[in-house]
C-alpha cells in the first residue's frame, strides 16, 4: 500500500509504504474510516510497472529525507568540534558492543580462519586506516541534488563523516572477528515464557541458519563484495542468532526507535497491556514457522520487523523501517575518531547553509495543502504525471481526474463518486469500519441509531487520548448532520471555556482539546463528516468475524 500522511515534524507529506494488512487495520479499525476500493483491470507487467513507478516515488522521497539528515549530521559534529564539545563520534551499530575484551567468545571457533585469512583481515585493517587518514585531509565539496521534481532519481549525499564512518564500521567488523570484544547484553532482548521456547528441531534450524551467516559473512570479508551495513548485519544476525540457540529462547537486539509515525503514541491501560502480550505470544509462534520455514534476507527482514515492532509495543516507540541495526555507540577498537580537518573557520557556515537550503528544497517539494495539495490531489497528480493519457504501455487503465482545485477532488467523497463511474474502475469493493461493523450486529433499533451516535451512551465506542470531547457521531446520516454539529460546536466552545481557566493547572491541556472539538465539528454544519474517532485500545477478540471477511460489495 501507498498512502500519504503529513508530518508537522518535519513538515513533510510522507509517501507512506506497509502492508495492506497493516494499512487496513490502521486506517479501519484504530482510525475507524470505511475504505472504499475502485479496482482497474490490468495485466501483470502493468501491474509490475505501476508498482515500480510508485515504488521510485516512495525511495526518491526517502533519498531526499536521508540526504537531509546525512547534512544535519554532518552541521552538528561540525558545530560539536567548533565548540569543543565532541571528542569523540558515536556510530550507528557500535551500541551492541563494549570495549572490554571476550577471551570467551565463541566467534573465532566459528569462523576458524586460517593464518593466510587472519593476515589478508590484518591488512585490510591497515589499507581501511590508510584511507581514513587520506580522507581526513581531503576537501570534499557537496553536490545537492535538485528538488524540484519528485520523480527525477537523485544521488545520495556522501558526506566527509559518512565515508569515515562507513570506513570505521569495516575496519571494526575485522577487528572484532580476529579480537572480539563482549556484547553489551542491555541491547538485545531475551525473551522469557514456554511461547518463546526454543525446540530441539528448531535448534536445529537456528544453527542451519547461523552456519550460512557465517560464510555469507566470509565471502564479504575475503571478496570486499559486501557494503559495510551489509557486513554489520550479517555480523548482528550470527551474534543474536548465536545466543537464541545459547539460551535455547528468542533472543534479538533492541532498535532505536526513531521514524515517522502518522498516529500519535498513547500508553496501554495495564488490562489492555495484558490482552496485548497474549495477543503477541500467539503471534510469536505464527512468525517463528515462516521464520524456520526457509533461509534468506527476506526471511530475516520480516523476523526483524516483527521482532522490533514487538519492542515498540513494549517501550511504546515507533518502529524504524530498514533493516540497519542502528543503536550508537563508540569504536571499541579506537578510542576517538580522528578529528576532521576544521582549520577552515568557515566550513560549519557553509554545511549549515547546506541544511538550511536543501531542507526548504524538500518542504517546498512535499508541501501539504488542504484543498489544492491533500492526500487525495496528492494521489490523482502522482498518477497523471507518471501516466498522462491513463495508460501503462498499450493499457489504458483510467481516465485520469484532476487534482486542480476546481475539479472538487481534493474532497474524498467527490472523488470517489467519480472513480465509481470511471471508465476504468471495474469493480467496487467496501470495506467497512470497525465502528460500523460492530453497529451492523445491533438488532434495536433505538439502540443502534440513538444511543451509539450519542458518546456517553455508546457501548462500541471508549473515550481515549486520541480523541479530542465531543457529543455526537455525525458519520450515519446526512440531514441532520447541521443539528448535531452544532451541538458538537457549542460542546466544543464551552469545553474551550473551561479550557482557558485550568490552563493554570493542564498547560493548556483542555483548552487544546475544545479548539479541536470546534476545528473538526465545524465541517458538520455544512453537511461534511471528518470526525470518525479513533479504536487505539481494540484486542483481536473485539473484532468482528466480519472484518476478516475479504470484501463487502
Amino acid at each position: 500500500m501507498y498512502h500519504l500522511q503529513y508530518s508537522f515534524e518535519d513538515k513533510i507529506f510522507h509517501i507512506v509504504r506497509e502492508s495492506w494488512h497493516d494499512f487496513r487495520f490502521q486506517y479501519g479499525v484504530v482510525q475507524n474510516r470505511n475504505i472504499e476500493l475502485y479496482e482497474w483491470e490490468l495485466s501483470e507487467k502493468a501491474k509490475q510497472i505501476l508498482r515500480q513507478k510508485w515504488n521510485e516515488l516512495y525511495l526518491i522521497q526517502e533519498t531526499h529525507i536521508q540526504n537531509q539528515k546525512n547534512l544535519e549530521d554532518e552541521w552538528i559534529a561540525s558545530e560539536n568540534r567548533k565548540k569543543k564539545n565532541l571528542t569523540s563520534v558515536p556510530i550507528s551499530g557500535f551500541g551492541y558492543f563494549t570495549n572490554i575484551s571476550d577471551p570467551d567468545s565463541p566467534i573465532p571457533k566459528l569462523f576458524s580462519f586460517s593464518q593466510k585469512e587472519k593476515d589478508i583481515l590484518k591488512k585490510s585493517i591497515l589499507s581501511l586506516a590508510e584511507f581514513t587518514n587520506k580522507n581526513q585531509l581531503t576537501p570534499k565539496d557537496i553536490s545537492l541534488p535538485n528538488t524540484d521534481s519528485p520523480y527525477r532519481l537523485i544521488h545520495l549525499i556522501q558526506t566527509k563523516r559518512n565515508q569515515i564512518i562507513n570506513t570505521e564500521k569495516k575496519s571494526f567488523i575485522r577487528n572484532f572477528l580476529l579480537d572480539p570484544v563482549l556484547i553489551y547484553e542491555d541491547s538485545f532482548f531475551s525473551l522469557d515464557g514456554p511461547e518463546f521456547h526454543l525446540g530441539e528441531e528448531e535448534i536445529k534450524i537456528w544453527k542451519s541458519h547461523l552456519v550460512r551467516l557465517v560464510k555469507d559473512l566470509r565471502f564479504c570479508l575475503i571478496n570486499s563484495e559486501c557494503n559495510d551495513w551489509e557486513e554489520m548485519t550479517i555480523l548482528i544476525r550470527i551474534l543474536y542468532i548465536q545466543k537464541s540457540i545459547e539460551k535455547k529462547t528468542i533472543v534479538f537486539p533492541k532498535k532505536q526507535l526513531n521514524g515517522f509515525q502518522y498516529l500519535p503514541i498513547v500508553p496501554l491501560p495495564d488490562s489492555v497491556l495484558a490482552t496485548k502480550q497474549k495477543e503477541y505470544a500467539q503471534l510469536f509462534t505464527l512468525q517463528k514457522k515462516k521464520f524456520v520455514s526457509d533461509y534468506g534476507p527476506t526471511h530475516f527482514f520480516n523476523w526483524e520487523s516483527f521482532l522490533v515492532r514487538y519492542q515498540s509495543f513494549l517501550e511504546s516507540g515507533v518502529a524504524p523501517d530498514g533493516i540497519e541495526f542502528n543503536l550508537v555507540g563508540y569504536n571499541p577498537y579506537q578510542q576517538n575518531l580522528k578529528e576532521f580537518d576544521d582549520s577552515d573557520e568557515f566550513e560549519p557556515i557553509t554545511k549549515q547553509n547546506n541544511l538550511i537550503t536543501y531542507t526548504e528544497g524538500i518542504q517546498n517539494l512535499y508541501s501539504y495543502h488542504l484543498t489544492h495539495q491533500n492526500c487525495t490531489t496528492e494521489l490523482f497528480r502522482y498518477l497523471n504525471e507518471m501516466f498522462p493519457d491513463g495508460r501503462i504501455g498499450n493499457e489504458t487503465f483510467w481516465d485520469p481526474l484532476s487534482s486542480r482545485v476546481v475539479s472538487f477532488n481534493f474532497i474524498p467523497s467527490v472523488a470517489a463518486w467519480k472513480l465509481e463511474s470511471n471508465l476504468g474502475t471495474k469493480q467496487r469493493k467496501r470495506y467497512l469500519s470497525y465502528r460500523n461493523l460492530k453497529r451492523m450486529k445491533i438488532e434495536g433499533f433505538t439502540e443502534k441509531h440513538f444511543k451509539e451516535r450519542f458518546v456517553p451512551s455508546s457501548k462500541i465506542y471508549k473515550t481515549n487520548p486520541i480523541d479530542h470531547p465531543f457529543l455526537f457521531f455525525t458519520e450515519e446520516a446526512v440531514w441532520n448532520r447541521p443539528i448535531l454539529g452544532l451541538a458538537n460546536t457549542v460542546f466544543g466552545i464551552g469545553y474551550t471555556s473551561i479550557g482557558v481557566f485550568t490552563s493554570p493547572f493542564d498547560k493548556g491541556y483542555r483548552f487544546s482539546k475544545g479548539t479541536e472539538t470546534v476545528f473538526y465539528s465545524l465541517p458538520e454544519l455544512v453537511f461534511f463528516n471528518i470526525r470518525k474517532g479513533h479504536f487505539p485500545f481494540i484486542s483481536a477478540e473485539e473484532i468482528p468475524k466480519e472484518y476478516y471477511i475479504k470484501e463487502s460489495l
